[in-house]
């Protein structure tokens, strides 16, 4: 496969060869019709002067040769090869293999002078010659200095593309490859997609780490438990099955919560835009209808006034969702969910579920990761409650991304 760099030289090549071409047939074309125009012009200012000096309807053959002699030894006798000058009752076709001029001595005679094209020839392929030698030693004087040119510009490609397969060996050494704007801009963005590759690799091995972590102490519960099934004669079948049930729910619930922490995590690596709060409101409302129907819960929402925050909307919509669906699930059947909101902040207050009821934030994410998220994505996360009710304050803040570094 051909480098671009090589076809950009033999696409220039072939267009200058091409362009040369066409430039010397058009200038040796011009100058053989000016050439014959101009012998034209000399054989008619002899014609002239032989009719001017010998005024007489015929001239004998005696007189032609005087004539004939006469202009060989004039200097303009240089210009023609086999001069012939003849009295003929018709004068020859334009497109005769000799050039010649003819004026009329009477009704059936013609004076005619010509010569033939040999000098005029020699004189057209001498001049080729010398242009040829002309082109090819431009052409070959431009063709380097674009090679060159060409080179020089290609080095700093050359750079990134040695820089992007010795980078896997030696991760220290960052590309100069100084060139021209796109060059520099082709680097940056290299560059960004390396940071942005090291940082996701960073997060799967930091994710790895902390499952490993989090997962120890319920897997090791979950195997001491076999063990004893295996030794405690008096544990019952039902009674094994429901606590390590327990255990399995423990260890699926860590995943999920961890998990969904690196993925809010990922989504900070995107750009900031802005979030209409009241308008995530009500989306979270709507996505879940069913279990606000199903629970006849009701919602009571005092909007003071519309606020807009500049976030990482896909990290923050995560937020939210776990925020409200921990609160939409464990809200107390046929009871209301009270929302007020004034600019950058939100305040809910709902009843507390039964005992039969799965606690608060037992879900999808735990509150200890509300909370770890809350300087990264510019909030508070303040919660109380009662007997009856349980009580969520969210307050956001501006982010400061140099101080919120992922």
């Amino acid at each position: 496969m051909r480098s671009m760099q090589k076809n950009i030289i033999i696409f220039f090549f072939l267009s200058g060869l091409l362009a040369m071409s066409f430039s010397l047939s058009y200038i040796t074309y011009s100058y053989h019709n000016q050439l014959k125009e101009n012998i034209e012009g000399a054989l008619g200012i002899i014609l002239s002067d032989i009719k001017r000096e010998h005024e007489m309807e015929y001239l004998y053959e005696k007189e032609l040769a005087f004539f004939k002699l006469e202009v060989e030894k004039n200097s303009l006798g240089k210009l023609f090869d086999d001069l012939k000058i003849a009295v003929v009752h018709e004068l020859p076709n334009t497109d005769s293999e000799r050039i010649f001029a003819g004026s009329e001595l009477s009704k059936d005679a013609f004076l005619s002078i010509s010569c033939s094209h040999k000098l005029l020839d020699k004189e057209v392929i001498f001049f080729t010659l010398k242009n040829i030698a002309l082109f090819v030693g431009i052409f070959i004087v431009l063709i380097s200095l674009f090679v060159i040119f060409i080179k020089q510009q290609f080095r700093s490609l050359h750079c990134l593309v040695d820089f992007c397969y010795s980078y896997k060996n030696n991760r220290t050494i960052l590309p100069i490859c100084d060139g021209t704007y796109e060059v520099k801009s082709l680097r940056e963005a290299i560059l960004s997609l390396i940071d942005t590759n090291d940082y996701l690799c960073d997060q799967r091995q930091e994710l790895f780490k902390e499952a490993a972590h989090e997962l120890k102490s319920p897997i090791a519960v979950l195997k001491a438990r076999l063990s004893l099934y295996e030794k405690d004669e008096e544990m019952t079948k039902d009674e094994f099955v429901f606590k390590s049930q327990d255990d399995i729910a423990n260890i699926v619930s860590k995943l999920k919560e961890l998990i969904f922490l690196k993925s809010i995590e990922w989504d900070m690596q995107l750009y900031m835009e802005d979030v209409h709060m009241e308008d995530n409101c009500k989306m979270m409302q709507d996505a879940f209808e069913p279990i606000l129907r199903k629970k006849s819960v009701m919602i009571d929402s005092n909007w003071e006034k519309d606020f807009i925050i500049h976030s990482y909307k896909e990290a923050m919509d995560k937020v939210l969702q776990a925020v409200f669906e921990n609160i939409f699930i464990h809200t107390k059947a046929h009871s209301t969910i009270f929302v007020e909101a004034k600019p950058n902040e939100i305040y809910i207050k709902n009843a507390i579920g039964t005992d039969d009821d799965m606690p608060l934030f037992s879900s999808y994410i735990g509150m200890k990761m509300i909370q770890r998220l809350a300087p990264k994505l510019g909030y508070e996360y303040i919660t109380s409650s009662d007997e009856k009710y349980f009580y969520t304050r969210l307050v956001f803040h501006d982010l400061d991304i140099e101080g919120c570094k992922v």
